[in-house]
């Protein structure tokens, strides 16, 4: 039994170990999205132009429709065939809650000598009836979806420092972390 729980988790530990994050992002016409992303959007009559972008990474490329909408920044992402992802919104860290914030804390102290918070995004998973609801001007926050806490962050470890991706719960949990990985390059980077 003790074999068997000992396996257990080292599995859960190597599941959570930083892997590489490479991605690459392009603009792309509108007419290039999928039907269904392309119908998703234009059913929200957003105020604002919407731009959308390629999102390839080694999980594989997504449709990327961002836009503005009530001073803040969005993005929702599409597979393929155009099926909704999630829907994130870039806010600062200091938005979300000081208990789940506190936990987030403890996992970048823990994991670096320093840090550097870049991004912050809400995350937000679930029904397309219900993340519609996001893009609606004043809904009363009786939404049903997963929240999830995507930052980015520049961390120092080992005299180093190197960009990270890290996914949170909406309890402050850690669900992934990845390191961008620094692309090769044949061309002098200034």
């Amino acid at each position: 039994m003790k074999k068997i729980l000992f396996f257990l988790l080292l599995i859960i530990v190597s599941s959570l170990q930083c892997q590489e994050k490479l991605e690459r992002e392009y603009r792309i016409k509108s007419t290039e999205a999928p039907n269904k992303a392309l119908d998703f959007i234009d059913k929200l009559n957003l105020p604002k132009k919407v731009k959308w972008y390629i999102e390839a990474s080694n999980e594989g490329k997504t449709f990327e429709a961002k836009t503005c909408f009530e001073n803040h920044l969005f993005s929702v992402e599409f597979s393929e065939k155009g099926i909704l992802i999630d829907v994130e919104m870039k806010t600062s860290f200091s938005k979300i809650e000081a208990s789940v914030k506190e936990k987030i804390t403890k996992t970048f102290k823990d994991r670096f000598d320093k840090y550097r918070i870049k991004k912050t995004q809400f995350q937000y998973r679930g029904l397309q009836k219900e993340l519609t609801k996001l893009f609606v001007k004043y809904y009363n926050n009786t939404i049903e979806v997963d929240v999830f806490y995507e930052i980015v962050v520049k961390g120092k470890k080992d005299k180093n420092y190197e960009l990270y991706e890290f996914l949170f719960d909406a309890k402050g949990d850690l669900v992934k972390s990845l390191k961008f990985a620094i692309p090769n390059s044949d061309n002098l980077q200034f």
